[in-house]
C-alpha cells in the first residue's frame, strides 16, 4: 500500500444508489402494513407483495456500497480515527435510536423497561426489524484490518468464490449445523452475523479497489446486466409469492441471484444517470448526507401514525392506512432530515464567519 495513494474521488453514482435504496427501505416497512394483514393471495395483498419483494436487494446493496467505499483507495488507515468516526456516526446514533424505540413501545405498554432488554436490543438490533443491518456492518468494521491485509494479498475470483461459499453454507444455514453439532442448542444471534452477507461486502470491496474497471465492466455489458436482471427479478418475486407460507432454504440461493443482478443493474442506470456529473444538487446531497438518520428513524413514524390511526381514529381499513403510513413516512422523514441538514450548514458558515471576523479583530 502506497501513502502517497489517491483518496476516493467523489462517485455521485453511488449517492444515487445510496438515496435509492434508503427510499426503498421505507416502503419495505410500510408494506409490512398490508402484508401482515391482508390474506394471502388477495389482490390488493399481491399489489404491496411485488414491489415489496423487488425491494429486497437494499440491505444487501448497503453492504456492497460501504465495501466500494472503503476501498476506493491504496492510503493507509489510521484505524484510531476510522473507529472513532463509526463510533460517531454509526453507532452513537443506532444507540440513540434505540432508546428512542424503546421509550415510545414502553409508553404505549408493549413492555416494561428495564437495562437487560436495553443492552439487549443494543447489542442484538432486533427492537425494530431494521436495525440487524447496523449490527451486521458494525462487524464489518471491526474487521477491516483483516479485511485489508487479505484481500489486497488474494486474487478476486477465488477470494469471491470462497466468500459465496461462506455466506451460503454458514449464513444461511448455521443455525441448522450448530442444532446438528449441538442438539437443543438455540444461537440467538445467528441471523446477526456477518457471514450471510460476507459475499456482498467481498464483492465490493474487490469492486471499490478496481473501480475503473468495475465500472467500465458494468457499463459495457448494459444488455446482459438488464436482461439477467429482469430474468431473476421475476423468477424471485414468482418463487417467492409461491413458497411464501412455506420453508424453502433453497429460495437463499435464488435470492442472492437476483440481489447481485439488482445490484448491478441500478448501480449500471445510475452510472448512466450521473454520466460525467461531478456535483449533486443540493437537495440530493442533503439526503445523501442524512441517508443513514432517514433509515434509522422511518420506522417510528410508521409505528406511531399506524398504531394512532387503530386505536384514536378507529380506521380499520388497512388500505387506508397503508395509503397515509407511506405518505408520512416519506414526507416525514425525509422533511425533518433535510430541515436538519440545512441547520447544520447554516450553524457551520455562521459559526465559520463568527470565526473569521474574530481573527480579523
Amino acid at each position: 500500500m502506497s501513502e502517497n495513494a489517491p483518496l476516493r474521488k467523489f462517485k455521485p453514482e453511488l449517492s444515487y444508489m445510496n438515496i435509492f435504496c434508503a427510499l426503498l427501505v421505507i416502503f419495505i416497512h410500510c408494506a409490512s402494513v398490508p402484508l401482515g394483514e391482508l390474506p394471502f393471495g388477495e389482490r390488493a395483498f399481491n399489489l404491496v407483495f411485488v414491489p415489496w419483494r423487488f425491494s429486497s436487494f437494499v440491505v444487501p446493496a448497503f453492504i456492497f456500497m460501504s465495501g466500494v467505499k472503503l476501498f476506493q483507495t491504496d492510503r493507509k488507515i489510521n484505524y484510531f480515527k476510522f473507529y472513532l468516526g463509526r463510533l460517531k456516526r454509526v453507532v452513537l446514533p443506532y444507540m440513540l435510536w434505540v432508546i428512542i424505540y424503546l421509550f415510545f413501545f414502553i409508553n404505549h405498554d408493549y413492555f416494561d423497561f428495564s437495562w437487560e432488554l436495553l443492552i439487549h436490543s443494543w447489542l442484538r438490533g432486533d427492537l425494530v426489524g431494521h436495525f440487524y443491518f447496523v449490527i451486521i456492518i458494525v462487524q464489518f468494521y471491526l474487521l477491516m484490518p483483516l479485511w485489508r491485509f487479505a484481500l489486497r494479498r488474494i486474487n478476486p475470483a477465488p477470494a469471491i468464490a470462497f466468500s459465496a461459499l461462506v455466506s451460503i453454507v454458514f449464513g444461511f444455514n448455521l443455525l441448522n449445523m450448530l442444532n446438528v453439532i449441538v442438539p437443543g442448542y438455540e444461537f440467538e444471534w445467528s441471523d446477526v452475523i456477518f457471514t450471510k452477507y460476507l459475499f456482498y461486502w467481498v464483492c465490493g470491496c474487490y469492486a471499490g479497489m478496481n473501480y475503473k474497471s468495475f465500472k467500465a465492466g458494468v457499463l459495457k455489458n448494459k444488455l446482459l446486466i438488464t436482461l439477467l436482471f429482469l430474468i431473476f427479478a421475476s423468477l424471485d418475486i414468482f418463487l417467492a409469492h409461491r413458497t411464501y407460507s412455506t420453508t424453502a432454504g433453497w429460495m437463499e440461493s435464488v435470492h442472492i441471484m437476483y440481489c447481485v443482478c439488482a445490484i448491478l443493474f441500478f448501480f449500471m442506470l445510475f452510472c448512466i444517470i450521473a454520466g460525467s456529473r461531478e456535483k449533486l444538487f443540493i437537495i440530493t446531497k442533503a439526503l445523501d448526507a442524512e441517508s443513514y438518520n432517514i433509515y434509522l428513524s422511518h420506522c417510528l413514524i410508521i409505528l406511531w401514525l399506524n398504531d394512532y390511526m387503530i386505536t384514536v381514529m378507529n380506521i380499520d381499513d388497512v388500505l387506508i392506512r397503508f395509503k397515509y403510513v407511506t405518505l408520512a413516512a416519506y414526507i416525514g422523514s425525509a422533511a425533518f432530515w433535510l430541515l436538519w441538514w440545512f441547520i447544520k450548514l447554516f450553524a457551520g458558515k455562521l459559526w465559520g464567519y463568527t470565526g473569521m471576523r474574530l481573527r480579523r479583530k
